[in-house]
């Protein structure tokens, strides 16, 4: 009998087609009460059927009625045994093979008493005697109830389907995913990996300092950190043409932020060649192609990077303006602060600082808008863009070296033109690398010059053009300054106090990866409001070098008429000496705020207690007392305003009295 079994073709859960023509042989068979064995023409019609046609024909009849009744099966299972056991008595031969059926019947009819007890135990339906009966010993009732009695259950998903959640949509991972994405008041990153495949085409970054290499170091420096998983990676963009257009040229915007392809349906032609950005291509020294001598051009990759990194900072920018962040840093390039209106040049193709504050103040109708640009090298681009721009104030502190260091641009006399007067303010270092910059410096000119212009403009944002090149690592033509990653957290933490908080950091230099990454790792602590390292001693205790003193002095009178809240006097000490100094001076201010309540309070009782005998020796003259009384009031209000005109009636005595109580106290602390 094993031998007859074989490995059934397919599952229950995937049946054979309904036309099949065994499954029609079958059915016609089982509907009409008779199996295989009494078909017209079969040439076994006379010999018994085996078990293994029995059990086949009751399978393929399950599948077939598998969304059926439970009796409708069981009633045509009946039936088949039935006439198997008919045809069984009607040949009236006792045979071997008749014997076993009866031995196999018989132990049958005992799994089928079990089985209606364990049914009426859980209180169901008894099933007919002798119903799965079947010659073999096999009993069907085992196999199929548990498919009969309970519920057809549709499959989850079919092997050629998706795989998709089964659960409710407010099931615990689905809430948890929306708050942690709407959360408001986080810190958010920007960043996404088509700004990794712009490269000059030699494939060479040996020989390119802004390679993709810079992103990757630093978004692996926040993953290891941890710091990746404490903020929100917003959802990024490229940004369209007509975005980029509200600060580039149509034709520098078509030139540089489309490829190839859509470029010849675009029609650059119509465009006169003097408003092109450039004539030409040139040949670098990798041979690869540039749009000058050291900007690399490639133009499958680029102008899609491009677009992306002024997407991202546009992106993460709006949800900080709108309040779901508070703050974040966009970790983009090719960087965008030398990018003019018409022209590409520096490594940077779009300013997108500038695109993110014109669209800000657009879509936001943001009044004020302060930029900061700490990158080593001055912003040309954005302080053309908003040179006669009174709503923008860019604040920029770089390498100057009396105009011989790139870009040239950014003198102390450079301050804005029109409207925007005043709201154009550099601090140019000079004086080379002898010695060069560090955080003793560029903390002097937060203190004296950045902070107190912020506070008196208060932004509704600030943006930062966040170039770390003037980190200590890079090269002297790169930057040479031996700024601390310390000093950029700490500057990131000092602009958090205004605006609102609202700051939002770019990329823009920054070449040695170290650096860089050090850098990065301490202004995103900043801006999450952790603990960052401290400043070196040295750098603390340090005054700042004679060439930056002077440089901030310069700063200081040409911004003086616009911005008189300068702090002149913060210039030439040590960040200790100017924090003991800011400190001394609270406590002498809050000293005299001290001071002047307890002698208004002294005032006041004096001439509460000086008023009773006046009273009572002039209780005869009635109008007389209400002068007095409203002259004691009167001086007791000018007291409290430590005014100097006080006039009063010398023939009164007790009026000379407590006006002498009073002004003590006054001469002595002045």
């Amino acid at each position: 009998m094993s031998g007859e079994w074989g490995p059934l073709g397919r599952t229950q859960s995937a049946p054979l087609p309904l036309g099949h023509p065994m499954l029609v042989m079958n059915s016609v068979g089982m509907v009409n009460g008779i199996t295989g064995s009494q078909i017209p023409g079969n040439p076994n019609m006379n010999q018994p059927p085996t078990t293994h046609q029995l059990l086949r024909n009751a399978i393929r009849q399950t599948v077939l009625t598998r969304a059926g009744s439970r009796g409708a099966v069981l009633g045509s299972l009946s039936r088949t045994v039935s006439v198997e056991e008919d045809s069984g008595e009607g040949e009236g031969e006792v045979d071997e093979q008749t014997q076993h059926i009866q031995q196999q019947q018989a132990r049958s009819a005992y799994v089928n008493r079990m089985v209606q007890q364990h049914l009426l135990k859980h209180q169901q339906p008894p099933v007919p005697e002798g119903s799965t009966n079947i010659p073999g010993g096999t009993n069907v009732v085992s196999a199929i109830p548990q498919r009969l009695h309970h519920t057809v259950r549709p499959l989850s998903r079919a092997l050629s389907s998706p795989l998709v959640a089964l659960g409710s949509p407010g099931s615990p991972q689905d809430v948890l995913q929306q708050t942690m994405s709407a959360k408001p008041g986080g810190t958010g990153l920007a960043f996404d990996n088509i700004m990794l495949k712009h490269q000059c085409l030699c494939g060479d970054n040996s020989q390119h300092p802004e390679h993709a290499g810079r992103l990757q170091s630093i978004w692996a420096r926040l993953q290891e950190t941890g710091l990746i998983g404490m903020c929100e990676r917003i959802r990024t963009r490229k940004a369209t043409l007509e975005e980029i257009q509200v600060v580039h040229s149509e034709a520098h915007t078509l030139l540089f932020g489309t490829n190839p392809l859509s470029r010849q349906r675009l029609e650059l032609s119509r465009f006169p060649e003097s408003s092109l950005p450039i004539k030409s291509l040139v040949r670098l020294p990798c041979n690869g192609i540039g749009v000058d001598s050291d900007t690399a051009w490639n133009e499958i990759h680029t102008p899609a990077a491009a677009r992306m990194a002024v997407g991202c900072v546009m992106e993460l920018a709006f949800r900080v303006a709108a309040g779901e962040l508070r703050n974040g840093f966009a970790i983009v390039r090719p960087p965008g602060h030398h990018a003019e209106p018409v022209q590409a040049m520096g490594f940077c193709f779009f300013n997108a600082v500038a695109i993110t504050a014109k669209l800000l103040r657009a879509r936001f109708q943001l009044e004020k808008i302060m930029i900061v640009d700490w990158d080593v090298h001055h912003g040309n681009g954005t302080q053309q863009i908003f040179y006669d721009d009174p709503h923008v104030l860019y604040m920029s502190i770089h390498r100057h070296d009396d105009g011989n260091f790139f870009p040239g641009t950014g003198a102390v006399t450079e301050c804005g033109h029109e409207d925007g007067m005043g709201f154009t303010v550099n601090i140019p270092w000079s004086g080379g690398l002898n010695p060069p910059m560090g955080d003793a410096e560029y903390m002097a000119a937060f203190r004296s010059v950045v902070m107190p212009i912020a506070n008196d403009f208060q932004p509704d944002v600030i943006l930062v053009s966040c170039g770390f090149d003037a980190a200590a690592g890079h090269p002297a033509p790169l930057g040479g300054y031996k700024v601390t990653p310390a000093c950029f957290g700490w500057m990131v933490q000092q602009l958090m106090t205004v605006g609102h908080g609202k700051v939002v950091l770019a990329l823009e230099g920054g070449y040695d990866l170290p650096a860089i990454c050090d850098s990065s790792q301490e202004c995103v602590k900043a801006l999450l409001g952790e603990q960052i390292t401290p400043i070196p001693e040295e750098e603390l205790l340090r005054t700042p070098s004679a060439p930056a003193v002077d440089t901030l002095l310069q700063t200081m009178t040409v911004q003086k008429p616009h911005w008189p809240c300068i702090k002149r006097s913060l210039v030439s000490c040590s960040a200790v000496e100017a924090a003991a100094t800011s400190m001394e001076g609270k406590i002498l201010l809050r000293e005299r705020v001290e001071s002047e309540t307890v002698t208004a309070n002294m005032a006041s009782l004096s001439m509460h207690n000086a008023r009773r005998p006046s009273e009572a020796t002039t209780r005869s003259n009635d109008s007389e007392s209400s002068d007095v009384s409203a002259s004691i009031n009167s001086s007791s209000k000018v007291t409290g305003r430590r005014s100097s005109d006080m006039n009063m009636n010398e023939d009164n005595t007790n009026e000379q009295r407590v006006r002498g109580d009073s002004e003590e106290p006054m001469e002595q602390e002045q």
